[in-house]
């Protein structure tokens, strides 16, 4: 029995656990698969090492069992029933958002804050004009008079301390 030696660099085909043919090998020479030079190693491989011999007998005992079922037929077309099956679960392409409900978030929340606002508004005391009635008639005297017209010196427009 060679000796394989996991360190060795592995041709194709060979197993990682140092021992030379792997299941598609052993598949492929069972086949008649290989290419010639591949077929000469694993027949060598095959004369020298029991268990790869082991390996190929029995599945050379399951391939001649496979062989002898007998093919059995439905007597309809599967084909059909499974077309339509595949069809029905088929994923449906997600149908993509219209335009309006990207904005319907920022919509809402709009809304909702003008509500808000409105309604604390109204709930706050509600100041009256900017000033009574009798205080802006009073006012009325200064209208006839431009601006600046008021103080008739410098003394009286400034209120104490004041730089000129």
């Amino acid at each position: 029995m060679p000796e394989h030696r996991p360190d060795e660099r592995r041709p194709a085909g060979h197993r990682s656990d140092g021992h030379p043919p792997d299941s598609e090998t052993v598949s492929a020479w069972l086949d008649g698969e290989l290419d010639e030079a591949a077929r000469r190693r694993f027949e060598a491989h095959l004369a020298a090492c029991p268990a790869c011999a082991a390996q190929v007998a029995a599945l050379r005992g399951l391939a001649a069992g496979f062989a002898s079922m007998r093919a059995e037929t439905l007597g309809y077309d599967l084909a059909g029933v499974l077309d339509g099956r595949l069809a029905a679960a088929a994923p449906r392409r997600p149908r993509t958002p219209r335009r309006w409900l990207v904005w319907l978030p920022a919509t809402l929340g709009a809304a909702a804050s003008l509500a808000l606002g409105i309604g604390l508004g109204s709930a706050l005391p509600g100041a009256a004009a900017a000033a009574p009635p009798a205080l802006v008639g009073a006012m009325r005297v200064f209208d006839p008079m431009p601006p600046g017209s008021v103080c008739l010196g410098p003394d009286p427009c400034y209120t104490k301390g004041m730089p000129r």
